[in-house]
């Protein structure tokens, strides 16, 4: 059964539409049992994600998009960052996520957090992550027509860091033949995830529940780059990001001449990825960052942090 793993709520700020409650219970009338949560650069949205699930009787999983590069002390502009997805597998991967996404907006540039392989490496226990979009790293270097062994090389380098079995390829479930350049990402991902033995997943990377919502989001971008829906400048959607049926999925992976059995695996993956997954937030306690500073100072954090929970 397919599992959306990839998508946004309101929460990746005026690019996608939808609070995480309505789109569980969207999710929830599609008959899907789980449903991940991973909006743009914040976790913001996990909480309510994750109560809204939990209300539903789903398996609510977070998530986050965000930016990525090799090294995040050498970069010298936005053309050499691209994002990764990255997957809450477990309470202790939760923990670790925020670290990453604490770090990412510490060494952003341009405004922009980031990861590198650094940090993955640092906070990798429980992580798994996946690599598409036209955003993603490793797309943006297939698009700029980079060398393939530079790809494959940094694909090795995931694997290595993530460990294999929790490092995945992205299939993007759209019209080919109206976005070209989402046909040349999706073959040459097909070419590497042969090369390299790195399985698939596929997606059309939700930004919001229900297809009328699409002009709430074309509206939405435009306010977030000010301009009007009159401006020929303004952004149009042209992808379709509705919570899309696993009928619909299949679909349009037909549709684009992909083989049955292999859009039945991409699809498998997914469930496989979120059956695999045992997130869960704690409720009722209180959690505090570690503390690493001169001794005295620990003493004061340790015996006051207590006292700084106001209780309603």
């Amino acid at each position: 059964m397919f599992v959306h793993l990839h998508g946004y709520s309101t929460y990746s700020f005026l690019e996608a539409i939808g609070k995480p409650k309505d789109i569980v219970k969207n999710a929830k009338s599609l008959w899907f049992t789980a449903i991940w949560l991973t909006d743009l650069n914040v976790v913001y949205g996990a909480f309510q994600h994750y109560m809204a699930g939990k209300d539903e009787g789903m398996k609510p999983i977070v998530g986050v998009e965000i930016g990525f590069a090799l090294d995040a002390n050498n970069v010298a502009n936005l053309k050499s960052v691209g994002s990764i997805t990255l997957l809450a597998m477990s309470t202790e991967w939760y923990h670790n996520l925020l670290q990453l996404v604490t770090y990412a907006s510490q060494t952003g540039i341009e405004f922009r957090p980031k990861v590198d392989m650094k940090s993955l490496t640092e906070y990798k226990n429980w992580i798994l992550a996946f690599c598409w979009g036209v955003e993603s790293r490793i797309s943006k270097m297939i698009l700029n027509w980079e060398p393939l062994s530079k790809i494959q090389e940094i694909i090795g380098m995931l694997k290595t860091t993530l460990w294999t079995e929790n490092f995945y390829l992205e299939i993007i479930a759209q019209d080919e033949k109206t976005h070209p350049n989402i046909a040349k990402i999706n073959k040459t991902i097909l070419e590497f995830s042969e090369t390299t033995q790195t399985p698939c997943i596929i997606s059309n990377i939700y930004a919001y529940p229900l297809p009328k919502d699409k002009t709430n989001q074309e509206l939405a971008m435009a306010i977030k780059d000010n301009l009007k829906l009159f401006d020929p400048n303004h952004r149009v959607p042209t992808t379709e990001n509705h919570l899309m049926t696993e009928e619909e999925i299949r679909s349009i992976a037909l549709k684009n001449g992909y083989w049955p059995q292999k859009v039945d695996e991409w699809i498998q993956n997914t469930a496989l990825i979120a059956d695999r997954s045992d997130f869960k937030i704690e409720m009722g306690t209180s959690l505090f960052p570690k503390y690493d500073g001169e001794e005295d100072l620990e003493i004061i954090y340790q015996n006051w942090k207590d006292r700084m929970i106001l209780e309603e």
